[in-house]
């Protein structure tokens, strides 16, 4: 038992990286040009080192690195430490932000356990323009620094009235509004358990009136406040997907 214990410490002091491949034991998967810098020269990890790899579906592996010439560097699945588990179905549904703010969010909800982020373009919405591999390689930087097993699905933008159209009908949709009357979130949030939840935190300039009114008019909308003070979007995310997590989710 001892001995157990003492193995799993040390695999959590491993590198954790992501994979795109089918992992299985002792078949070689050959690292991308990105991740051989990461091993090579960032880590400065040498031939037989090992760490830790997971790709989503096969749950997490420990591996070693085989460096088969100077220019190709392989991972060797040792041993399947965590069964795959089920995906995240949490939404978080999002105005972009500028670029700085925007990988924050996106990691702090990867690492909250969203497992669905989707943009939404709003009337007040500043950048219109994302770049969906930007965005993926921050919620997998988080994943692996987090020890999950999965990255979130990472959705293309859609503007607010089709965003509608897509998630309230499957979802109880909670949303942030500025307007709220102050009040204890955690009952109104308890009240939703067992559903499908979307939650909505709009751009720093907030939802427009006809935007509000259209949010307001929904049966399966869920209004929240996050208290007396007025928080940046980024910072709204956390609170907001904290809250849903402690009262409803996986905490």
């Amino acid at each position: 038992m001892l001995a157990n214990a003492m193995m799993r410490n040390n695999q959590h002091k491993l590198p954790r990286l992501y994979v795109n491949a089918t992992l299985s034991h002792s078949q070689l998967v050959a690292l991308d040009a990105d991740q051989w810098h990461y091993v090579r020269n960032v880590m400065r990890m040498e031939h037989g080192d090992e760490l830790m790899v997971f790709n989503g579906i096969h749950g997490e592996w420990r591996a070693a690195l085989v460096f088969e010439t100077k220019k190709r560097i392989c991972l060797k699945p040792l041993e399947n430490t965590k069964p795959q588990t089920a995906n995240s179905q949490l939404v978080y549904a999002f105005a972009p932000l500028k670029k700085t703010r925007l990988d924050y969010m996106v990691q702090k909800a990867t690492e909250l356990g969203a497992g669905i982020l989707q943009p939404v373009i709003t009337d007040h919405t500043i950048n219109h323009k994302l770049k969906h591999d930007k965005l993926t390689a921050n919620a997998i930087e988080a994943a692996e620094q987090c020890t999950m097993l999965s990255i979130p699905k990472i959705c293309e933008p859609i503007k607010f009235d089709a965003f509608l159209d897509k998630y309230t009908s499957s979802h109880a949709l909670i949303f942030c509004d500025e307007a709220a009357t102050t009040a204890s979130p955690i009952t109104q949030i308890a009240g939703l358990r067992g559903q499908n939840i979307c939650v909505l935190v709009g751009p720093e300039g907030g939802f427009s009136d006809a935007e509000r009114k259209a949010l307001l008019a929904l049966d399966n909308v869920t209004t929240i406040s996050l208290g007396p003070r007025v928080m940046r979007a980024d910072t709204a995310a956390v609170a907001a997907l904290t809250l849903v997590q402690a009262v409803i989710g996986d905490w």
